[in-house]
């Protein structure tokens, strides 16, 4: 929730707002969010499907993606996107022009998941991470100063650890936990709901002149950082079973060789990219903003693996 002393009363504008995580970002806005956005409109390629029914009745506008910048826009403060980057990258230049036309003040960029900046992959990257790199510096280039711009990292989403889709190496199932060496090296997690609360605040703050200069251009957050030592030791805490075996894959130097070797190919490798960047710690969100984003836990609890192995049971 806003903090008690905010009178903001603003519009928001959420990209993408029926989208895994746009889904939740919409929801915390229009729900403990509500009082400092009266009004929150979001845009989906799907008007008529069972998301965008469920937020048009909690009060948002929804509009679909065909519609004018100057219709989405007008009279928005904050702007949130989380269409995927690659959709971003084709009309960037167009977007940045309406949030400049129509005075937006705030705005995040796509850049929510880890943090592109401290990857170690030199000419040899996975896919998403210099598309966001490119749309965020284009974004700051063409804005040149007229606009305020967050980016936000938070890690991996915290529900994606746990599925086998998208999972790091965790077999909750079987109780194995798949990494290289060391199984101690830790990486930050975070709820998409927090991620959402997360907007939102940074919004309030970003948009009340006593606290605006308290936000930096680039946001860490973190809701915890784990390791797969603390993942296995929580699924025994949780499902009340011995903690599980780690197939520890050893040192993650030749399968970063691969990468490197079967480049571009390898680019969507994202499984391969995630296993090695944790390994080398390139994933640690120990380091966050945290505390200017929830003060002592005081807006809300993050969300943990604990919690999340428990919605799942």
């Amino acid at each position: 929730m806003p903090s008690p002393a905010s009178n903001i009363k603003a519009t928001a504008v959420i990209l993408g707002g029926t989208g895994e995580l746009g889904f939740h970002v919409s929801t915390v806005f229009l729900t403990e969010y509500r009082s400092a956005f009266p009004t929150i409109r979001i845009t989906t390629r799907d008007t008529t499907s069972s998301k965008a029914k469920k937020l048009a009745d909690q009060g948002a506008d929804v509009l679909s993606f065909g519609e004018s910048w100057d219709t989405v826009l007008s009279g928005a403060d904050v702007v949130v996107n989380v269409l995927p980057t690659s959709v971003v990258q084709g009309f960037n230049k167009e977007l940045v022009a309406a949030l400049l036309k129509n005075s937006v003040k705030v705005y995040f960029p796509p850049s929510f998941g880890s943090d592109y900046r401290f990857v170690d992959f030199p000419g040899f990257e996975m896919a998403e991470w210099p598309m966001k790199r490119a749309v965020g510096e284009e974004t700051r280039a063409l804005a040149d100063g007229k606009l305020k711009i967050i980016s936000l990292m938070n890690g991996a989403f915290t529900s994606w650890v746990f599925r086998p889709d998208r999972t790091v190496g965790v077999d909750v199932a079987n109780n194995t936990f798949t990494c290289f060496d060391p199984p101690s090296a830790r990486f930050g997690v975070t709820d998409l709901a927090d991620i959402g609360r997360a907007v939102a605040q940074l919004s309030v703050l970003a948009l009340d002149p006593e606290t605006a200069g308290t936000v930096p251009d680039v946001v860490r957050i973190a809701g915890q950082n784990v390791s797969m030592e603390d993942i296995r030791d929580a699924v025994a805490r949780v499902k009340g079973v011995a903690p599980g075996k780690i197939v520890n894959l050893g040192d993650p130097a030749p399968a970063k060789k691969a990468l490197r070797d079967e480049y571009p190919d390898s680019r969507y490798r994202i499984l391969d990219y995630v296993r090695v960047a944790n390994a080398e710690g390139q994933c640690d969100m120990s380091e966050n903003d945290n505390e200017l984003v929830n003060p002592g836990q005081s807006l809300w609890k993050w969300k943990t693996v604990d919690d999340q192995l428990r919605d799942i049971q």
